[in-house]
């Protein structure tokens, strides 16, 4: 493996299987949906952060055995495969640092598939972070209370230990762990995590990608789609002036009108 810079970037993500990847999405939008954004998504954020000449980025997928459907996937990208290894989420993670370590890498950055508003300027800040001298660590806080994006200068196995994974402590606790351990962090913006319908933003999305919004759109805008028995369609309703919803939402309603565009996000 050839070696241009000191700087790797880990994208976990999972193989797109229906009911085994946003899975709280799919209790809002349906099961088929969920899968649909996710594949998107995750796709949109390989795109966009493999063949970079700032760092080589490493893709550690699970399951293990879609090893195939992964590379057919994804196997076109300027990328390296790993299957994730470990029990605990915790587990994974640590490896997949151990493993970049061990190849040589100093600067270290981990993110999965939930927040597609994570830019380059974003992952470039991150490596300018971590390669000061006077910080070990840098954490992208997520608004769910988890983060989007860990990055280390060198391991440190108990940042992702005893960690409550998928709650709210999640960024607090790592916060913790790292003050435990002495390493200096850094905090970068805050952004939204895809794990539910009311995280998709569709004016926000438009300004990350407006290619994106347009294809999560016609995703979520499929109809004669039943949640409990009951067949729901989608209809986009735009909110003007303030609104402590946001300036455009999708929302679900029944309704004998063809159904416009609506939603984006999605969880692991």
């Amino acid at each position: 493996m050839s070696q241009k810079n000191d700087n790797a970037l880990i994208v976990f993500l999972k193989y797109p299987e229906n009911k085994k990847v946003k899975t709280r999405l799919g209790k809002n939008i349906g099961t088929q949906r969920a899968t649909k954004l996710y594949r998107e998504t995750a796709s949109f954020l390989a795109d966009s952060f493999s063949g970079s000449q700032n760092w080589k980025t490493f893709f550690f997928y699970t399951p293990q055995k879609r090893k195939e459907d992964i590379l057919k996937w994804l196997g076109n990208r300027d990328a390296f495969f790993f299957a994730q290894e470990g029990e605990s989420l915790g587990q994974r993670i640590s490896h997949a640092f151990g493993k970049c370590f061990s190849l040589g890498f100093n600067n270290i950055v981990i993110i999965g598939t939930d927040c597609v508003m994570i830019t380059e300027e974003d992952m470039k800040n991150a490596f300018s972070l971590l390669s000061q001298k006077e910080l070990d660590a840098v954490l992208g806080p997520a608004t769910d209370g988890g983060y989007y994006l860990l990055g280390l200068c060198r391991e440190m196995d108990a940042v992702f230990q005893n960690i409550q994974w998928s709650t709210s402590h999640v960024f607090k606790e790592t916060e913790k762990r790292m003050r435990e351990n002495g390493l200096r962090h850094a905090v970068m913006r805050k952004l939204t995590d895809i794990d539910e319908e009311k995280d998709i933003n569709i004016d926000d999305i438009k300004k990350r990608d407006v290619a994106l919004a347009h294809r999560l759109t016609r995703i979520l805008s499929k109809d004669k789609k039943t949640f409990n028995g009951k067949p729901k369609k989608w209809t986009l309703q735009t909110i003007s002036g303030q609104s402590k919803a946001g300036p455009e939402m999708f929302r679900h309603k029944k309704t004998k009108k063809n159904p416009c565009s609506e939603k984006l996000r999605g969880d692991g």
